[in-house]
């Protein structure tokens, strides 16, 4: 590929200038944000690109193992049932958990289907 020769800070234009102090103010918000743990994993990166990425991989994972982890949430999904140890708060929260986890990888059911799957999970004890 093509080689890239930094700039001279006399060569700067005011479009360099801006890119820059963007950069930086973007680095610095990214900063701030992060606990002292995060921020030792990414302190040494020269822009703000590198630390979004390294965030990202970190947070989400690869391509590959959001894959996986949706995958995972889908089987969860689908053959959910109530556990002979749960209450109805205990289901409700570990389906809700599994229902936002799909969300958060933009995979979404419709309400009625949500409706009805947590309905057919009880067991026909919750039957009127």
């Amino acid at each position: 590929g093509d080689i890239l020769v930094p700039k001279s800070k006399k060569e700067w234009n005011e479009e360099d200038r801006r890119s820059i102090q963007l950069n930086c103010k973007a680095m610095h918000i990214l900063f701030f944000a992060l606990g002292p743990n995060k921020y030792s994993r990414v302190f040494f990166y020269s822009n703000a690109k590198e630390i979004w990425d390294k965030l990202e991989v970190t947070h989400e994972g690869t391509s590959q193992v959001k894959k996986s982890k949706v995958g995972i949430l889908t089987l969860n999904y689908k053959t959910f049932k109530m556990k002979p140890e749960e209450d109805i708060k205990d289901i409700y929260d570990r389906f809700t958990i599994i229902i936002n986890g799909l969300k958060s990888y933009r995979k979404i059911y419709p309400n009625e289907e949500v409706v009805m799957k947590m309905l057919r999970s009880l067991p026909e004890s919750w039957e009127a």
